[in-house]
């Protein structure tokens, strides 16, 4: 994920106050979402644009606007003098696929975006969970933003494009793929290749990687994963430090091997390798204890040499580190669904957030404070309509933020979010030369209202 400037946290005092700017962009764009989820579409069926990604070529898609009322408090560093900013993210996103004989299978993912902003912080940024352009573990530059302005960017590029082969003992993916490992929900120790943020609510499309993969099947449930990722390094603040269309570096690369088996209804996983920026040693269990599921997660981070933090700053923009995630969680029948997890994150520096903060910022860890556990409760009120509440909580601060989501699906191939980001915490200072001084995790971000309608084809 990539945030150019933080976030930080609101009350929820201030959704009085914005009332009334909060109500002009949401209302339109569910009158929109409206229009669209009344067309004449079957509700019982899906439709596709053209053919059958099953056979030799088939072409579908999904088109997605996602509107934010961000609601910002009283710093100008972070805020000039803005109240309020707005922004509006129109994604098209094009599928082509298809097998052409029974052993190959293909995928090219064709993504048009046009995001509007009135402060053009968060355009490309997934951190609302609106996916960008993530830049690490590619060394293919395969993105056109074809029009750009002080508040708006419209670019165009390739989300995925690979070619899978299904041999007789293995089979062999390379291109621009998904890779997910780890079965957490919140925090992924595991899952290094562009993982989703845990805010993030629009998780249809996980952003792929420029890789060469094998999977060798050892038996039932039995497998090993062989990963070849090309990427560049990245700066500080998530830019490209070499120029060119395509490039690659050993330290931005990935060479990873992964074993996992099931044992006593247990799924284990033990993986390692060199990763962006260093090297990894972890492993994963998942089963269940009577009715609840299980998940746990660890791996220990080895740093290469990193360039330092930025002045005035001490310290490297990536350190050695151990993470680990404890989680449990249980469905009943009555869809009431409950999770929870508790994540520790040796490479955040609850006394140091400052730092923490950059580090986040540019990528490289996955939260800023140490101790954090996340909570989530859904239930479905009917068939079409879900509710959902999240709450993630830092121990060191101490902050938090809760995030409301209703889900309205009125046919199989249109969807309807409707939620908030609320955050609570010491909100950032300036120390008396003037440097910003972070103060809490979720007290830096500010609190956002969105609306996102989502229309498959």
């Amino acid at each position: 994920m990539r945030c150019e400037i933080p976030k930080t946290g609101g009350k929820i005092p201030y959704l009085t106050s914005h009332l009334s700017h909060l109500v002009t962009p949401l209302f339109r764009g569910l009158v929109v979402a409206l229009i669209f989820a009344a067309l004449p579409v079957n509700p019982d069926s899906a439709w596709a644009l053209m053919g059958d990604t099953e056979s030799t070529f088939g072409l579908d898609g999904r088109l997605s606007t996602t509107n934010l009322l961000i609601d910002n408090y009283d710093f100008e560093p972070f805020f000039d003098d803005r109240n309020t900013d707005r922004t509006s993210q129109n994604v098209l996103r094009l599928i082509a696929a298809g097998r052409p004989t029974e052993q190959l299978h293909y995928e090219v993912h064709g993504v048009q975006s046009y995001t509007y902003s009135t402060s053009r912080r968060e355009t490309g940024s997934s951190l609302f969970g609106t996916s960008g352009t993530d830049t690490r573990y590619r060394s293919l530059d395969a993105t056109w933003d074809w029009y750009e302005s002080s508040k708006s960017l419209a670019s165009l590029w390739l989300d995925r494009f690979n070619l899978k082969a299904a041999l007789a003992n293995a089979d062999i993916t390379v291109g621009r793929q998904p890779i997910t490992f780890g079965k957490a929900y919140f925090w992924n120790p595991l899952d290094i290749f562009l993982p989703f943020d845990p805010r993030q609510f629009d998780r249809d499309y996980k952003a792929g990687v420029d890789a060469l993969r094998m999977d060798i099947p050892l038996g039932s449930f039995t497998g090993i994963n062989l990963i070849s990722v090309a990427g560049r390094e990245l700066d500080y603040s998530g830019n490209y430090v070499d120029d060119g269309t395509l490039n690659a570096s050993w330290y931005g690369s990935a060479l990873l091997a992964r074993t996992f088996t099931t044992f006593q209804g247990w799924d284990m996983a033990l993986q390692g390798g060199k990763v962006y920026s260093g090297y990894q040693l972890g492993g994963g269990l998942v089963g269940e204890i009577g009715p609840v599921e299980t998940r746990a997660e660890a791996a220990y981070f080895w740093a290469q040499d990193s360039e330092p933090l930025p002045f005035p700053l001490e310290g490297d923009l990536v350190e050695d580190s151990f993470t680990g995630v404890l989680g449990f969680g249980h469905r009943f029948e009555n869809t009431l669904t409950l999770e929870i997890e508790h994540f520790y994150n040796g490479a955040g520096d609850s006394n140091d957030l400052d730092a923490s903060f950059v580090r986040f910022g540019s990528g490289n860890i996955l939260q800023m404070s140490r101790n954090l556990t996340g909570f989530l409760i859904s239930y479905e009120f009917e068939p079409i309509i879900t509710g959902q509440f999240t709450a993630l909580y830092s121990w060191d601060d101490p902050s938090a933020q809760i995030q409301p989501i209703i889900t309205w699906s009125p046919s199989n191939n249109t969807e309807l979010i409707l939620g908030a980001s609320i955050n609570f915490g010491d909100r950032p200072t300036r120390d008396s030369s003037g440097q910003v001084k972070i103060r809490s995790e979720f007290g830096t971000f500010p609190d956002f209202y969105f609306m996102q309608f989502k229309l498959y084809f």
